[in-house]
């Protein structure tokens, strides 16, 4: 334990050159007894450079608990980092600070999705629910709670768009396989995007797939643009996709697909026709 008569040390040690060692001296101060003597310096640092020392200080203040931090810390909620959004987030919770719950019902439309999940346990940590549906769908995205989604009636795809280019590959995958479910025409543009540019295979797999569920005219039209792709992947998706088409055309383009050089293609094509025919009750 560090003793009182240190502080003064400690405050020096905030100004060191060394990163390590303004780190080690945060992480200092909040076993310290005399460490509620160093708050203002502490709020003053929460606009340092340093993306790594602001996210140390949002934790430390958390842990210092002390009323001067509680607005310093409701404005880290939009740090452009999002290491400082998260802990100013868990901070808030551990200091059960009502006041803040506005603010952490904005950040269940965060761009992380770290900050996303440690906002909705802190919300729910402070008794707050959902007092719309948009609340509740976004209670349950920042949970991934995906099926539960699913469950609901209505789903506003506006809304579900909003995390199609989410910054994790899991999130992006799952709102598109969501959107096909729920047969979102709306949303078919932005999937197909997905399908031709995402950089994950996984992502590409369920943007096609959400195609051919939605189908219709602009679905087909999509689709035979990405059998058209020089990237051998999107040709294979845009083959299964056409597997869960309602369009009985999509037979002849299947049949075709058989020959084709690229045997993930051909197979694919098999697996599709079958799933069709099946669909349709077509013999073979």
């Amino acid at each position: 334990m560090i003793e009182d008569d240190d502080v003064e040390a400690l405050l020096e040690s905030l100004k060191d050159e060394d990163l390590h060692v303004r780190i080690f001296t945060i992480n200092s101060i909040v076993d310290n007894p005399g460490k509620k003597q160093t708050v203002s310096v502490l709020i003053k640092m929460l606009k340092e450079d340093v993306a790594l020392v602001r996210s140390h200080i949002a934790w430390a203040l958390g842990k210092i608990a002390d009323e001067r931090t509680i607005n310093p810390l409701i404005l880290a909620l939009n740090d452009e980092e999002p290491e400082v959004r998260k802990n100013a987030s868990r901070s808030l919770g551990d200091m059960m600070v009502f006041d803040a719950i506005p603010s952490l019902v904005n950040k269940l439309e965060d761009t992380s999705w770290e900050v996303r999940a440690e906002s909705i346990v802190v919300l729910e940590h402070l008794g707050w629910v959902p007092s719309n549906e948009k609340e509740e769908v976004l209670s349950l995205i920042a949970k991934e709670k995906w099926e539960k989604l699913l469950e609901k009636e209505n789903l506003d795809d506006q809304l579900l768009e909003y995390f199609i280019d989410d910054p994790d590959k899991d999130v992006r995958s799952k709102i598109a396989w969501i959107l096909g479910e729920i047969r979102s025409n709306n949303s078919i543009k932005l999937l197909f995007s997905l399908l031709m540019n995402d950089n994950f295979q996984d992502v590409k797999e369920q943007a096609a797939s959400a195609i051919g569920k939605i189908g219709g005219d602009e679905g087909l039209s999509l689709l035979k643009q990405a059998l058209a792709s020089e990237n051998w992947f999107i040709r294979k998706c845009a083959t299964s996709a056409l597997g869960y088409s309602r369009d009985i055309l999509v037979v002849e383009i299947l049949e075709n697909l058989l020959e084709d050089d690229n045997r993930f293609i051909s197979e694919s094509a098999k697996e599709a026709l079958e799933r069709i025919k099946s669909k349709h009750n077509i013999k073979s």
